[in-house]
């Protein structure tokens, strides 16, 4: 990818980050031109034929992933250990997952989708939106039902045009297919389909899906029924802040847990944006920082709140090109353009994983711009590009990879203590 390009994309993603969901309006019934959708449009349903990360109703696998374009992928992993070995670690489901998680990817549309947005035409499932999905999430079909809608997010195209007119970007259109979605989800399949009780449910997302799962989860379900059955949101990437006298969103309160002898917490908020700073120095870009007075950026290490600790190993699962699709010509398929210089292996697996390479703790720093707070990553610098130490972005593509396995094991000890 050449560096203007690059520095392209850099900007897109910081103009996205530049927008804390706290500041988000409620979003209006309609949207200029483009109206709400006659029905959600779904990449992930379990139990629908079309279901393209292949749950069944029950959250059982039916069948592997597979792309629109009618490619599939495996989910197992390629465990990597830190003297090189490897060992293969297959994909098992024992039992219908306990719990739903309710995901909204990140920007990785380069054009609209649709590409002509009137009225309440409906966006369309495509290869790099399952494929961010698997990147970010897949792993976690062991522990929950996987429900991901199709959204008409603000596309990569749409952001520069923005960056070069300075006009502001709407975000509407996507704020209401992913609330049309959530409610279609509560009413219809949040309902256990076996015992008829209300499921608990995770909220997970990534940049421009952060942004819209924080619109969502204070317009829609702080102070509402449905907050009794969050289990957790984990919204990564997209500068969540809080007061700091009350360390909670709204009345969602930031996930804490003093030692890993404590009781695991729920119905709480997990988010980072992950850097690999060179000697631990603050960031010098626009994640882990607010302009909002007597606000923080929220980091909490997942890794942390399962097994304590100031730096523990992070569990990460980095996708292979297996899981991309890719091919010589796209090595990181659909993904190429995205992850720019982002190598991955060609292991027949859908991941690998790393257990004892990489450590992460939540780092804070004041400077002349204030306070500033990200997930510091150590270790591993040959799994990332040689430019991420000093990139204004730092591994924000790679935020969800790192603590996968954290992620995955700490939804499920969420699971097991959850009570409505």
């Amino acid at each position: 990818m050449s560096r203007a390009v690059r520095a392209l994309l850099s900007a897109l993603v910081i103009a996205m980050a530049g927008a804390p969901p706290a500041a988000a309006g409620a979003p209006e019934e309609s949207v200029g031109i483009t109206g709400p959708l006659a029905e959600p449009v779904w990449l992930c349903e379990p139990g629908k034929p079309n279901n393209l990360c292949g749950q069944d109703a029950a959250g059982l696998p039916q069948a592997l992933p597979r792309y629109p374009s009618g490619a599939t992928t495996p989910l197992d992993a390629t465990r990597v250990g830190a003297d090189g070995t490897l060992t293969h670690e297959p994909f098992e489901v024992a039992a219908p997952p306990p719990v739903d998680c309710f995901y909204a990817y990140p920007t990785v549309d380069l054009v609209s989708n649709p590409l002509l947005q009137i009225g309440s035409l409906p966006p369309l499932p495509r290869d790099e939106e399952l494929a961010v999905t698997l990147v970010q999430i897949g792993r976690l079909a062991t522990t929950c039902r996987l429900f991901v809608p199709v959204y008409r997010q603000v596309p990569l195209s749409a952001l520069a045009v923005g960056i070069i007119t300075g006009l502001p970007t709407d975000m509407r259109p996507g704020t209401l297919d992913v609330q049309q979605a959530w409610e279609h989800y509560w009413t219809h399949d949040n309902p256990d389909p076996v015992t008829g009780r209300r499921r608990g449910v995770v909220l997970l997302g990534h940049s421009q899906g952060t942004w819209q799962l924080a619109t969502l989860l204070r317009d829609k379900i702080d102070g509402t029924p449905s907050q009794r059955n969050l289990v957790s949101a984990i919204l990564l990437g997209g500068n969540i802040d809080v007061p700091v006298a009350t360390d909670a969103y709204g009345g969602v309160p930031v996930c804490r847990r003093p030692s890993a002898a404590d009781p695991v917490p729920t119905g709480c908020l997990v988010s980072f944006s992950a850097y690999n700073r060179p000697d631990g120095a603050p960031p010098d870009g626009a994640f882990g920082r607010t302009t909002t007075p007597g606000n923080e950026v929220v980091c909490v290490n997942p890794a942390q709140l399962l097994r304590g600790g100031e730096e523990p190993y992070l569990d990460a699962y980095l996708p292979t090109r297996k899981l991309l699709n890719g091919n010589a010509l796209t090595p990181n398929g659909s993904l190429t353009l995205l992850l720019g210089s982002y190598r991955f292996s060609r292991h027949p697996t859908g991941y690998d994983r790393y257990t004892d390479t990489l450590r992460g703790r939540c780092a804070r720093a004041v400077d002349e711009k204030g306070p500033v707070n990200w997930l510091q990553v150590s270790g591993g610098d040959h799994l990332f590009p040689s430019t991420a130490p000093d990139h204004v972005l730092g591994l924000h593509v790679a935020d969800h990879s790192v603590v996968l396995g954290d992620v995955a094991a700490l939804v499920a000890a969420q699971a097991a203590v959850w009570r409505p």
